[in-house]
């Protein structure tokens, strides 16, 4: 085995590393996502409402909806 084989394993290891902290990470968010939790722009978590209707928060104002209407 020679010098680039085992930079290639090591970079392998490293970038596996990483994957997995990066996929813990998106799980720890996704947890709280899917509690309810939304983050707000200066960090401070708010909570969606309990009684938001979710067809109207996935409602295209505008133009857009007038075309997905023409079915």
């Amino acid at each position: 085995m020679n010098g680039w084989d085992l930079f290639t394993w090591f970079n392998c290891v490293v970038l596996a590393g990483d994957a997995i902290i990066i996929f813990g990470f998106f799980l720890r968010d996704a947890k709280g996502i899917l509690a309810g939790q939304q983050s707000d722009v200066d960090g401070v978590p708010t909570e969606t409402p309990a009684d938001a209707d979710p067809g109207s928060l996935l409602e295209v104002p505008g133009p857009i909806q007038s075309l997905q209407d023409r079915s």
